[in-house]
């Protein structure tokens, strides 16, 4: 499968992270550009209100002293303020040399925004303490207005300056940040196929997860090889002896003096070529089983008549060894399942028990159910197995020692496999009276 490739998160980040910055950069300069013009107006207001104070503090002098209207600008942010003082609130005494001749507001008290000459302006009058004299400020708001603004391209070129800035730095921290990730990479296309080893490595925390569910899959996949070579190697070997007393017994048969003879081998041959047919179904099957290729629409199955039917194919074999087949329990039993699978679990079992039982015996297939869960169990009069070698014998190719029956091992790893994909319990357990082998299994 073909990985798509969409962008990339160091360019993603970065656009994410600057676009969030200057976002939040021009809200911040919409509320400092906002701030700065009110506390600007304001201060300006107080400037007016301070220069009216003074003039109203010189009124008990001789006017000729006031020289504000020849006085020159000592800082670039000083600006020329007009002004007047009105005798009566009607007669002009003194005005500055941008002033007009005639008043700047008609308002006699506080604030007022005006027009002169089609300009606007901010005046602010007051009279003196004995209400002789009117006082009037007054300063143009576009002059006003350009001292705000540009005190703010002021406090806002710092910030023009810093996104650039910002972005660079952004971009080494982000390629920092990811700098694990490709060394991950690294070190994976660097490894061989087949080296599944976990990976090792400091890494943060939010890239933890997939390094852990990777090392998960690199030992699940290591797991499967181990299990296919193991499973090739011990396959390989069973089918070794079979196929090797196929052979032996075919020489034999070739070069045998008489009939008798020849057809001994014959049979020998054929014993050994339905042993290597059997252990080969179960190898096909248990590989199959591992690779969850069974159907896996799960269907209600009558345990019984499953059990019936397989019971129906094994009487020859029972009946050649002198072994009484016997089904009991209630008809109807369901489980949920698969009836091919629950098919090959009963065969194996009752091949299993026929072949362990001694003659003139009985192997029982009994159905019930227990606490609302359906059962089955499969009893033999054999020899059992102990309870130290229960588990083992579960696993694939497992003999018991000592045995002299003809077997590949794989019956019972196969009732487990198929027992674990129904999600049901198996238990080996001993026989009745001390005898032989219950295995029992509980859906």
């Amino acid at each position: 499968m073909n990985v798509t490739i969409r962008g990339s998160v160091r360019r993603r980040l970065l656009l994410m992270l600057l676009g969030g910055v200057m976002l939040v950069w021009l809200g911040a300069a919409a509320v400092t550009a906002w701030e700065t013009r009110s506390e600007m107006q304001e201060l300006l207001d107080a400037h007016l209100a301070q220069s009216a104070s003074l003039l109203v503090a010189q009124i008990g002098h001789d006017f000729d002293e006031i020289e504000m209207e020849h006085a020159l600008p000592l800082h670039k942010y000083a600006h020329n303020v007009a002004f007047q003082v009105w005798e009566q609130g009607r007669t002009l005494l003194l005005h500055s040399a941008d002033a007009p001749a005639t008043r700047l507001a008609e308002t006699e008290e506080g604030f007022a925004d005006v027009s002169l000459q089609g300009q606007a302006w901010r005046v602010f009058s007051v009279w003196d303490a004995r209400h002789e004299y009117l006082i009037q400020v007054g300063e143009s708001v576009e002059a006003r207005e350009h001292l705000a603004l540009e005190i703010l391209e002021k406090l806002v070129q710092p910030l023009l300056y810093s996104i650039p800035l910002l972005g660079v730095l952004i971009w080494f921290a982000v390629g920092a940040s990811l700098k694990p990730v490709g060394r991950i990479g690294a070190a994976l296309a660097q490894r061989d196929p087949g080296f599944l080893a976990p990976i090792e490595d400091e890494v943060p925390v939010e890239i933890a997860p997939m390094v852990d569910r990777l090392n998960t899959l690199l030992g699940k996949v290591q797991s499967s090889l181990d299990n296919e070579r193991r499973f090739t190697s011990d396959a390989a070997h069973e089918l070794r002896t079979p196929l090797a007393a196929l052979k032996t017994q075919l020489q034999v048969a070739k070069g045998a003096g008489n009939n008798v003879e020849r057809k001994r081998a014959i049979n020998h041959a054929l014993q050994a070529g339905d042993r290597a047919t059997r252990l080969v179904e179960q190898l096909l099957t248990l590989s199959r089983l591992d690779h969850d290729t069974w159907p896996q629409h799960a269907e209600t199955v009558d345990l019984h008549r499953v059990a019936a039917d397989v019971l129906a194919e094994s009487a020859p074999t029972a009946s050649e060894r002198h072994i009484q087949l016997s089904l009991a329990g209630e008809q109807g039993a369901a489980v949920e399942g698969q009836a091919g699978l629950l098919g090959i679990l009963i065969r194996n079992l009752v091949d299993n028990a026929l072949r362990y039982s001694p003659p003139d015996t009985e192997v029982e297939v009994k159905i019930g159910s227990e606490a609302g869960r359906t059962t089955l169990e499969v009893k033999d009069q054999g020899p059992g197995i102990p309870e130290s070698e229960r588990e083992n014998a579960l696993r694939r190719f497992h003999r018991l020692a000592g045995e002299d029956t003809s077997g590949s091992g794989l019956g019972l790893s196969i009732v487990a496999r198929i027992a674990e994909l129904h999600q049901a319990r198996l238990e080996l357990l001993e026989g009745e009276n001390g005898r032989g082998l219950r295995v029992r299994i509980a859906f």
